[in-house]
C-alpha cells in the first residue's frame, strides 16, 4: 500500500467527522486505466467511500461503471481476447496483467477508480464546501471532459503495427468538433439529482442502455418517398458525440418490411449505421483491423436514409423501426449476420400506400 493510502485510511479510522478537511485547487492526474495495480485495500476503502454517501453508492450499484467487469456481454467478448488493455478500463483497481481477483473484478470502476488522488479524495469545485473527514483536492478538469476522456477515448492497442494510429473509441474527439463541446460530459450522463442539501449529480451514469436518454438524442421521423421507397430522417437533438459513439459492438438499424394480408412480408430493405471494419496489412506484413465506413450520425448533421422495398411494396403498408443495437462482436463487412445481445426501440410506425 502507498503511503498516500495510509494517510487516507487513518485519517477516516480516526473519526474527526466534525472537522472540516483543508480544501486544495492543485493540479492533479485525471481519471484513467489503471497500468498496475492501485492498492490491494481497493475494495476496503471503496466500502468506506459507500458508508458516508450511501444516496451515491445506491446509484452507483445499479450503474454499468459497476457492472464494468462483470458485465456478461464484456466477459464473453473478454474471452475471445483476453487483453490487459481490455482490464485496465473494466477492472482499474486490478492488475490489467491477470484476472482481477473478485473482490476488485465487482468492484468495476468504483468510487476509488475516479475520486482516488493518492491521500486526497478528488472532486469537482463547488460553490458551498462540506465537512470532510479527508482532504479534498477540488479540480476544474474533474467537472469537464477530461474527467472521462481517458476511458472513452483511445487507439488500437497496437500502433507499432499501423502507418496511421487508429482510434478504437474516438468519444473526447467527437465531442471537442460537436455544437456542446463547452458542455461536460456530466450534464447528460450525470443528471442532478435530488433537493437542497441532497442535490448532486447522479451516478447512475445513464447512457447507451438508457431507452428515454437514447431517444431524447435525435427525432426520427419517416415518411414515403415514393410507392415503393422510405425515407427515414435522424435528426441529432442534445447529442454531443457520435451517434452511436463508443466501443465497436453498437449501432443504428433502420429496417422498413412491405406488409400483406396477416401480416406477411412482401419486402424487405435494411441499413445499418456504425463504424465498419475489415481487414487490411500492416507494417509487419500481417492482418490488422481496418476502418472501412463511419456513416454514424453525427452531432448537428441530420442524416437521411433510403430504403427501397421494390415494386411488391406499391400499394402494400410499409412498417418502419429504428432501433439502437448492441452486437456480440465488433462489426464486419457481414453487418446482417451480427448476433444482436441488446436492443432498443427509437422509433416506429407504419406508412400508408400512396
Amino acid at each position: 500500500m502507498t503511503s498516500g493510502r495510509i494517510v487516507l485510511l487513518a485519517t477516516l479510522a480516526s473519526g474527526l467527522l466534525g472537522l472540516a478537511a483543508a480544501e486544495s485547487a492543485e493540479p492533479t492526474r485525471m481519471p484513467g486505466p489503471a497500468p498496475v495495480p492501485r492498492t490491494a485495500h481497493a475494495a476496503e476503502e471503496n466500502t468506506r467511500c459507500e458508508g458516508c454517501h450511501a444516496d451515491i453508492a445506491t446509484e452507483w450499484r445499479a450503474s454499468l461503471h459497476k457492472k464494468a467487469h462483470d458485465d456478461p456481454a464484456y466477459q464473453r467478448a473478454l474471452a475471445i481476447e483476453p487483453l490487459p488493455f481490455c482490464r485496465g478500463c473494466h477492472a482499474p483497481e486490478a492488475d490489467p496483467m491477470r484476472d482481477p481477483p473478485p473482490d476488485l473484478g465487482a468492484l468495476g470502476v468504483a468510487c476509488t477508480s475516479c475520486h482516488g488522488d493518492g491521500s486526497r479524495v478528488l472532486a469537482a469545485p463547488r460553490e458551498t464546501q462540506r465537512i470532510a473527514p479527508h482532504p479534498v483536492v477540488r479540480a476544474a478538469a474533474f467537472a469537464s471532459a477530461s474527467a472521462c476522456a481517458a476511458c472513452h477515448e483511445f487507439s488500437f492497442p497496437d500502433p507499432d503495427r499501423r502507418f496511421t494510429p487508429l482510434f478504437m473509441q474516438a468519444t473526447a474527439s467527437e465531442h471537442r468538433a460537436s455544437p456542446f463541446a463547452d458542455a461536460s460530459c456530466a450534464e447528460c450522463h450525470m443528471p442532478l439529482v435530488g433537493e437542497g442539501a441532497s442535490r448532486h449529480r447522479s451516478h447512475v451514469f445513464p447512457a447507451s442502455r438508457d431507452p428515454a436518454l437514447l431517444r431524447a438524442s435525435a427525432r426520427i421521423t419517416a415518411t414515403r418517398a415514393s410507392a415503393s421507397t422510405v425515407e427515414v430522417r435522424i435528426e441529432p437533438l442534445a447529442l454531443g458525440h457520435a451517434f452511436p459513439t463508443g466501443d465497436l459492438f453498437r449501432r443504428l438499424a433502420i429496417r422498413a418490411e412491405a406488409v400483406g394480408p396477416e401480416q406477411s412480408v412482401l419486402s424487405e430493405d435494411a441499413r445499418y449505421l456504425s463504424r465498419r471494419f475489415g481487414r487490411g496489412k500492416g507494417r509487419d506484413g500481417h492482418s490488422i483491423k481496418v476502418l472501412t465506413g463511419d456513416d454514424r450520425v453525427m452531432p448537428g448533421a441530420p442524416s437521411v436514409i433510403t430504403l427501397s422495398l421494390g415494386e411488391k411494396a406499391n400499394t402494400a403498408p410499409i412498417l418502419w423501426q429504428v432501433t439502437y443495437e448492441r452486437v456480440e462482436h465488433p462489426i464486419e463487412e457481414s453487418s446482417d449476420h451480427a448476433v444482436v445481445e441488446g436492443e432498443v426501440v427509437l422509433a416506429e410506425g407504419t406508412l400508408a400506400p400512396p
